[in-house]
């Protein structure tokens, strides 16, 4: 276990989670054909910063062993991470966010249902952030051998 790499993985995901809020939401501000508000963002960021620090902090202490495996392992890794990802920004991150923003009890929403379409969208998005995932997987290893191979002078 790196000690480094587990420290870039942390590095990593707070701007992951930042690029990701940015992207998703252009997106849903461009599918609405309206400027998104700016607690679109914060609500957002505030979903999926727990699972990409999470993630990508294991990730980035394991790095040396991920970049052994094979790439169908790999594969496997980031369809898991894209999977938690998804899932815990659909459930437990969504009523996490609704309360901090909002501040709203949560006996006002129909927390089981938001628990269960979560996971449904876990499933769902799937194919679309598989593909992310495996993409930021790549990268985090990348970032993860050049601080590892780094004296601290380089830096």
């Amino acid at each position: 276990m790196s000690v480094k790499g587990l420290i870039v993985g942390a590095a990593f995901s707070i701007t992951a989670a930042v690029l990701c809020t940015f992207v998703f939401g252009v997106v849903v501000s461009f599918l609405v054909l309206m400027a998104a508000t700016p607690i679109l963002y914060v609500g957002i960021f505030l979903q999926v910063i727990v699972p990409f620090i999470v993630v990508l902090s294991i990730a980035g202490a394991q790095f040396k062993k991920i970049d052994r495996v094979s790439e169908g392992r790999k594969l496997v890794i980031s369809i898991i991470m894209a999977f938690v990802v998804v899932t815990y920004a659909g459930t437990f991150g969504s009523l996490t966010t609704h309360r901090i923003v909002w501040g709203n009890e949560l006996a006002n929403l129909a927390v089981e249902d938001i628990i269960v379409w979560g996971i449904i969208y876990g499933f769902l998005l799937l194919p679309l952030a598989a593909p992310v995932g495996r993409w930021l997987l790549l990268l985090l290893v990348d970032c993860c051998k050049y601080f590892e191979d780094s004296k601290e002078g380089d830096i």
